[in-house]
């Protein structure tokens, strides 16, 4: 079954209401160290101009706006814009060196960018023609996409999971996969993001895919046993062997999560500006955990990397990176 809210999102005015009340709850504040290094490598790749004006569309609080500009040569102009005005004027406040715009302003429509960039946008946009189009109206005649974005590429551990349930694939909302937060009403594929690109006279410049497997077992074994235990559970298989294999995995996933804990949580402290006695207990008590948890997160987070390197150009990966130019 798929989260309550999610079939409610195809609906504009519904998915308005749901990310505003999501940013005042403070949604995707901050994205991990290893996320934002790769989307800053993967722009200093494309091979834009010297100079231009960019727009992150769907910019949520502006955490990778700033990655954007920072990747871009010091003479481009980085903007943001998003649904939620609550996350607008969050980016505001927190990176004024990129200029943040209300989707319905006159100063906004008035602009035509060299480079549009999106992240985890396309599944959550109530209508992704209807998107596309807002997003071509921003772009000058010859200029450059970036889309990074789930894949519903077949082939990944995560779709091979999903291909082990009775419930794993929605057909009903965009072939969804099961798990996937509430907010995501569909899992595109290459084929389907790229189609209606030919069609506007772009060609698929770019690709790269991350997370095939050990990237998956990275960000699974760091969402904590309770997720694991929903992900990968035995009585939902579709048969016999599906049961056995789900449960082989979840023992597997069990285990490193366990072992890599102490490591999150004495990192997580050791980030936090403001310490409280708690935090204090907590670090006192976890950091000989500490000691022994970090060379198994070091190494997972170590194949993740060397997988995201050597695999990158396969498209059985569970998130892609599509770069299109006109």
């Amino acid at each position: 079954m798929p989260p309550p809210r999610t079939p409610e999102l195809y609906d504009k005015a519904a998915a308005t209401a749901f990310y505003q009340e999501r940013y005042a709850d403070g949604y995707m504040d901050e994205w991990p160290i290893e996320k934002r290094r790769r989307i800053f490598d993967v722009v200093r790749s494309l091979e834009l101009p010297s100079t231009g004006e960019a727009i992150d569309f769907g910019c949520g609080n502006g955490v990778l706006t700033d990655v954007v500009r920072q990747a871009l040569p010091s003479t481009w102009n980085v903007y943001g814009t998003d649904i939620s005005s609550v996350a607008i004027e969050n980016a505001k406040g927190r990176y004024p060196r990129c200029t943040f715009l209300d989707p319905a302003t006159a100063e906004l429509r008035g602009k035509k960018f060299d480079f549009l960039f999106t992240h985890h946008v396309l599944e959550h946009v109530w209508d992704v023609s209807e998107a596309l189009v807002e997003m071509d109206e921003l772009l000058k005649e010859r200029s450059a996409v970036l889309h990074v974005l789930p894949c519903g590429n077949a082939g990944s551990l995560e779709h091979w999971i999903c291909a082990q349930r009775r419930d794993g694939v929605s057909p009903q909302l965009g072939n969804r996969f099961f798990f996937e937060d509430e907010g995501h009403v569909r899992r595109l594929t290459t084929d389907q993001v790229s189609a209606p690109y030919r069609a506007r006279g772009f060609a698929l410049e770019k690709e790269l895919y991350g997370n095939q497997y050990h990237g998956a077992i990275d960000w699974i074994t760091q969402a904590g046993p309770r997720f694991i235990r929903s992900l990968v559970d035995p009585s939902s298989a579709s048969d016999a062997e599906a049961r056995r294999q789900l449960g082989k995995l979840r023992r597997k996933l069990f285990l490193a999560s366990v072992l890599r804990f102490p490591a999150g949580v004495v990192e997580g402290k050791l980030r936090k500006r403001k310490w409280s006695a708690r935090d204090y207990l907590v670090l006192g008590l976890g950091l000989p955990l500490y000691v022994l948890a970090k060379p198994v997160d070091s190494r997972l987070k170590r194949k993740s990397l060397e997988e995201w390197r050597s695999r990158n150009g396969e498209r059985n990966g569970s998130e892609m990176y599509l770069f299109f130019r006109r």
